[in-house]
This record gives structure tokens, sequence and C-alpha cells, in this order.
């Protein structure tokens, strides 16, 4: 089983977080994006017949039964698996027959088998509304759970890659109560979260939908009703450290028995134990923000990879066509027909966010003339952060006929807030026509060899280059001014101090003289944390440690202040030096900048 999935999953909700759920509801309540106009853009409704199995292009499996962190009694199951203790006979996972999801965990007389099902690898979610109408089973060690989680779980680990529990219910909350709870490296397994208890009588073994309204630095737990959460957390400072939610993440449902959290089953718990689920749902509405890499159908809805049209600005209005278009000018992989039969038509701006700051990016763009009858009826510029990339650009001239597609690939460099702006401006009386966007991270920064200026979580910046060469951690930026005063001449750029990666990572720096000798420059900057003692790390190059317990605010002496440390180091036999960043006695190592010469 992926161990990056094993974790203590405990649910804390003291006094002082109840407080802030009411005070963030009643305000919450009035930032719900209440909008008539969400789009379906994922779902399973499972309709199919009686004994049939989940759709195998929405779900995966994960398989086992060791425990999961939490000490679980269950044995995971694939759908329709027959390898012991699995068995097609009692299946863990089928459809009802009757538009059902139906999740068993079942008892064998010494194992109980379940599913835990998932759309990783799948379906990756980025905001909107997620939710799912289910009934509940209760008794001793029942634990349904209705969750997200982070897509980097293989890169960044748990629980940095950031979790949101939408739905949890265990014996001890009783037949009315759930709860929603979300863990980040702020609060690992115990989480900060809420608990609902559904008024007049009604039950977690009646249907009710369990779902979550998710925006950037957002999120709104709610109980049936979408436009009155009874949960909302955001990135200010209802969390004691860093906000891991704007990023992909992937949905999972599964039926979990026994364990330190539910405690453990008995002869009274109900065998089988059945988890019913009508449906599960992702709805976006129009123009939601989506940040980072992204594709966009431009005047359209969801297709394929492509988002429906969001993150624009202006633009008189989305026109269509139902003519087939041409894509033999279209390289590989072709976009849907759906991408270019859609369209933004007007003076317009598209733009991606929270892009790491500096960096390079691929940004192309699909046009198809679907409207107009011949070349030189639509001219118009295309800007990208300010550059002009196509000046009195004609579609039909340069795609040679109507209905036919044709795309540009620029290079650019996102601006020092994350930024890429596309902007589309008229140079005739026909407005400018726009099918999609797309941007995403280039592969420039492939392992470079000495000397090497690398921008640790930034981008290309002076003489230092994009991030490069690293594993794990996660990147993070602050545009506060940073105190260079205590670094030696040459004195990097603010940029680089302003950008790091933090959580544990290694850099592996390439194409050095194996046994050669080299200067190593580590920069740090504490851009979060405010005090002595609150982030204590370790370093080490080639094996050798030569920081414990690194404390930059008890070096430099306050928040927003730079320091260098420097060593010599000799690369290893594969012409490397390798320098690792780890946990030490308090939260999590960080790196602004290094240098080997």
């Amino acid at each position: 089983m992926p161990c990056e999935i094993a974790k203590i999953r405990r649910v804390t909700i003291v006094a002082s977080v109840i407080l802030f759920s009411l005070l963030a509801t009643l305000s919450g309540a009035q930032t719900t994006q209440n909008n008539s106009n969400w789009q379906l853009v994922w779902s399973d409704e499972f309709n199919g017949a009686a004994g049939s199995l989940p759709d195998g292009s929405k779900w995966t499996y994960d398989v086992g039964g060791w425990g999961w962190g939490n000490n679980e009694e269950e044995y995971y199951c694939a759908a329709g698996s027959n390898s012991y203790p699995c068995n097609s006979a009692t299946p863990n996972a089928a459809l009802d027959g009757n538009g059902n999801l139906v999740v068993s965990a079942n008892y064998n007389g010494s194992t109980w088998t379940s599913a835990r099902m998932k759309t990783e690898g799948v379906e990756n979610l980025q905001y909107g509304r997620i939710e799912a109408r289910m009934k509940l089973p209760m008794g001793a060690g029942v634990w349904p759970a209705f969750w997200v989680l982070g897509s980097n779980i293989n890169t960044a680990g748990w629980p940095l890659c950031g979790e949101m529990d939408i739905m949890e219910s265990v014996p001890q909350f009783g037949a009315s109560k759930t709860s929603s709870t979300i863990h980040g490296p702020f609060s690992g397994g115990y989480g900060v979260g809420s608990a609902y208890v559904f008024p007049n009588g009604g039950t977690i073994s009646d249907f009710h939908t369990y779902g979550v309204t998710w925006s950037p630095n957002q999120a709104q737990f709610y109980r049936d009703d979408p436009s009155k959460p009874y949960f909302t957390i955001q990135n200010t400072t209802d969390i004691p450290g860093d906000w891991v939610f704007n990023h992909p993440f992937f949905i999972i449902m599964n039926l979990a028995m026994g364990g330190y959290f539910p405690g453990y089953t008995d002869p009274s718990t109900p065998n089988p134990s059945v988890l019913t689920v009508d449906y599960v749902r992702v709805y976006r509405a129009p123009n939601t923000p989506v940040s980072g890499s992204v594709a966009i159908n431009a005047g359209g809805s969801s297709a394929g990879s492509f988002f429906a049209d969001t993150n624009f600005a202006g633009g008189a209005k989305p026109v269509s066509t139902a003519a087939a278009i041409d894509t033999s000018l279209i390289a590989a992989p072709v976009p849907p027909q759906a991408v270019y039969q859609t369209a933004r038509e007007g003076e317009s701006t598209y733009t991606a966010t929270g892009l790491v700051p500096y960096a390079p990016y691929n940004v192309q763009l699909h046009f198809a003339e679907t409207q107009l009858n011949g070349p030189g009826e639509r001219l118009f510029n295309v800007t990208i952060n300010g550059k002009t990339v196509l000046n009195r650009f004609d579609i039909f001239a340069a795609a040679g006929s109507k209905n036919k597609a044709v795309e540009g690939n620029f290079k650019a460099n996102a601006d020092q807030y994350g930024n890429i702006a596309v902007q589309l401006t008229p140079r005739g009386t026909a407005q400018p026509l726009i099918s999609g966007v797309m941007v995403s991270q280039t592969t420039d920064n492939e392992p470079t060899s000495g000397p090497v200026y690398i921008d640790a979580g930034g981008g290309d910046v002076g003489n230092f280059i994009a991030d490069t060469d690293y594993s794990g951690g996660n990147q993070a930026s602050s545009f506060a001014s940073v105190d260079t005063s205590l670094i030696s001449a040459p004195v990097p750029p603010q940029a680089v101090f302003q950008s790091e990666r933090w959580a544990a990572s290694t850099y592996t720096i390439g194409g050095f003289t194996p046994g050669s000798t080299h200067t190593v420059t580590l920069y740090f900057n504490e851009i979060y944390w405010s005090q002595p003692g609150q982030r204590q790390f370790n370093v080490l190059i080639n094996g050798s440690q030569v920081l414990t317990n690194f404390d930059i605010v008890a070096t430099t002496g306050s928040k927003n202040k730079a320091i260098a440390e420097q060593f010599q180091a000799t690369a290893n036999s594969a012409g490397q030096i390798v320098v690792q960043f780890t946990v030490g006695a308090k939260d999590q190592p960080k790196i602004s900048g290094i240098v080997v010469n």
C-alpha cells in the first residue's frame, strides 16, 4: 500500500475552534458562491444494472490491510476482486440497480473487507462545489468518510499535500452528527474542524448531501444546502501555518472499520455495514478563478482537460457553432472539437494566477474563425504580460479558411506576483476571438552544471535560474521587502529572498568533476515566523550535517532579514553536490537560494 496515505487521522474540535466556526459561518454565509449558474463538470450517478461494478474510467482503488496509520481493522479490496480475503461473491463496491452505489464492509469470520475508492490519476479537481448524497451506516467501529487529498501526495507527502475531510462519521458522534476537518502542515493528524448536528431529528441513516464549496484561499463546508455553510475556513489567521489548498486534489470515499479514532468493532457491529451513495458531483461556477497551470475552453464548458470558461475579464459574449472544425494544423495532443466550436468574442484578458514568480511558462493560444467568411475581416493584437506576440492577427488568413483551427505557442515569464495575462485588443471593426488558452510550466530547467545559481521556489532573476534540480518540498513566496544588510557582495536580487522551497527537500546538482572542491552558499530568509525557536531545521551536504536545528530568526534577529551560510564541499563520485534539508526540532525546513562555485 502507498505509505504516503498512512497517517493518524484525529479530529480536535476544541471550544476555540467551535467559536471560530460559528463566527466564520455567520460571515462566510455572505461570501458563499450562491450562484444559480453552477455547471456540472464531473459526476457519477451510479446508474447501472444491479451487481455491476463502478465505472472504471472514474474510479481507482486503494488495496491492502496494514492499518492505514490508524490501526484500522479492514482490508480494502478493488471492486470485483477475488484475491483473498476479497470475495467477488460478497462485493465491497457494486451498484444496486436503483441508481446507487453500495459500499459494503463484510466480516468473513476473521477479517473485515471494505472499499476505498478514489479519483487519483483519473480526475484531479481544483475549486468548485464537491458533494455526495449518501446515507451512512452506524455501529461499533464503523467509520465512513468522504474527503479530498492533495494530488501532490506522492511528492510532498502528508500532511504537506493538504487534506479536506468533507464528511466523517464515527460512533461517538451518535446518530445525528458528522464532522468536517482540514489537515495540513499546521495541524498534522489533529486537524482543524467543526461538527454538524442534523436538525429536527434527522439522522445519518437518512439520505443527506455532504459538500464543500472550495475557492482560492477558502473552504466552506455544508450539509444539504450549499448556500448555508456551517463551517468556513480561510487563509487568514484561521490556521497557524501554511495554506496548502490552492492546488489540485482528488476525491476519496471509503468505509473504514475500527481504529484509533472510531474505536473497534465488536459482535454488535452490523455485518455487512453498508454505505449507500446516490451520486458524487463536482460543479464549477462560471469564471471561477483557477490558479496555476491551466487549460481554458474560452466561451465554452468543460471539455476534456479544458476547464469551462474562467479567469477572464471583458469579452462581449461567448459564440458557438455546430460546424465541424478542421484541426489538421494542430499538433498532438489535439484539443476536443468543443474547444474550437466555442469562443469568447470581444476585447478581453485571460489571467493565469498562482504561478511561480518570474518562472518560465509555455502559453498556447487556440483559434478558429467560425463567424466571418474571409481574410481581413477580423484583425486584432495579442499581448502576454504587456509584450505583443501577435500583431494584426487574422485567424482566417492564418488557417486558410473558415472553421479551421490554428494555434500559437509562446514563451513567457510570470510576473513578480505569479501572473501571466493574455490580452486581446481589436485592430479593426470586428472584435478579437479566442477559443482556448493553455498555460503550462516549461521544461527549460533540466539539471545544471556549475557554477550554479538557483532561486529556490522562484523563477529566473538576475543570474539565478528558476528553481531546478530539486525533489520534495513546496513553493511559497512573499512580496515583503527583505533586509540584506547581513549579505556580503554580490547580493542576490530581492526576488531570491522573497521566494522559497519549504518542507523536506533535496537538491542534487550535477555536472562537476568527481572529487573537485566547491564553495556552497545557502541563502535563507524567514518570510513567515517572527520569533526565535519557531522554525529549527537541519542541512546536510553530501551526507555530512552542516547545520543542526538552524534557526533563521535567531541568527538574523528578525523576520524578513536575510542570511548566507557558506561551506566547502567535495563533489561525489557522480560529480554531484547534494544539499538536503530535513526536519529539526520545530516546523519545516526552507531555503531561498543556492549557489555552487
